[in-house]
C-alpha cells in the first residue's frame, strides 16, 4: 500500500459523516479518504470511488475497538483499511489487528490486505508510552497526529491566548514524529479545520520542517486551497 512509504507526500482527506465525496480531480491529490463512522457504519463503499481512480485508499475511522460485524461490513465495502482513533499504544494496534485478520477470512479477502493508520499522541497515555510501534502489526503504515484532540483530551487549547504552543501540543508532536521513524512509519500531522490559504501553505511547511511525511486536512477546500 502507498501509505507504507516514509516519503509520502500527498494529504490524507477526512470527511465527516454523510459528507460526499469530493470530485475526481480533488482524490487525485490526495493519498486516501478517511470517512468518519457514523455509529457502526459509514456512508460510502469503494464503487462509490470514479472507476479512473484506482490509486486513493479508501479508509474508515473507528473509535475505541470496532466491532467484528462492522469490520466485516467495511471490508466488504471495499475499504483499504481503518484508521484507529486515540490509540494509546502497541496494544490497541495488535487487538485491531486479530480483529481484521477474523474479518478478511469471513470475507474471502487475502490475509494482511487491510492496513492500518493510528491516530497517535493525542492521548496522555500514548505521549507518555515507553512502547515501541516497531513490528508491532505488518499492516501498521502510518500515524496521524491531531493536536486540537490532544489539546483537548489535557484540558488546553492547541494555541494559547499568546498565540505560543502549548507544552503538551509539541511533546505530542514529537513523540508522533519519533516513533513513526523508529518503526519506519510515515507520519501526517492534522491541520487546523479553520486554517485559510496562506496559513494552510504555512502549516504544511511547519510539519515537514518538523519531520512529518505529508499533512492531513479536513475538507475538500482545503485542498482546494493548496
Amino acid at each position: 500500500m502507498p501509505v507504507n512509504d516514509s516519503q509520502t507526500t500527498l494529504p490524507l482527506l477526512y470527511l465527516k459523516a454523510g459528507q460526499p465525496l469530493p470530485s475526481s480531480e480533488i482524490l487525485g491529490s490526495v493519498e486516501a479518504v478517511v470517512a468518519e463512522m457514523d455509529g457502526s457504519t459509514t456512508h460510502l463503499t469503494r464503487s462509490d470511488l470514479p472507476r479512473t481512480d484506482t490509486r486513493c485508499l479508501l479508509l474508515a475511522r473507528v473509535e475505541s475497538e470496532p466491532g467484528e460485524d462492522d469490520l466485516v461490513t467495511l471490508i466488504g465495502n471495499g475499504f483499504d483499511g481503518v484508521v484507529r482513533a486515540g490509540c494509546r499504544g502497541p496494544a490497541d494496534v495488535e487487538k485491531l489487528d486479530v480483529l481484521l485478520k477474523v474479518a478478511e477470512a469471513a470475507t474471502g479477502k487475502p490475509h494482511g490486505r487491510t492496513v492500518i493508520l493510528a491516530e497517535y499522541a493525542t492521548t496522555p497515555e500514548s505521549v507518555l508510552s515507553p512502547h515501541s510501534l516497531a513490528g508491532v502489526s505488518p499492516r501498521l503504515s502510518a500515524l496521524v497526529f491531531d493536536a486540537t484532540v490532544l489539546a483537548e483530551a489535557c484540558g488546553c487549547r492547541p494555541v494559547t491566548a499568546t498565540g505560543d504552543v502549548p507544552a503538551v501540543v509539541r511533546a505530542g508532536r514529537a513523540a508522533a514524529v519519533l516513533r513513526a521513524r523508529e518503526a519506519g512509519l510515515a507520519a501526517y500531522d492534522m491541520l487546523a479545520a479553520d486554517a485559510d490559504e496562506a496559513a494552510l501553505r504555512r502549516l504544511w511547511q511547519n510539519s515537514v520542517d518538523n519531520g512529518f511525511s505529508s499533512i492531513a486536512l479536513q475538507s475538500p477546500q482545503q485542498i482546494e486551497l493548496l
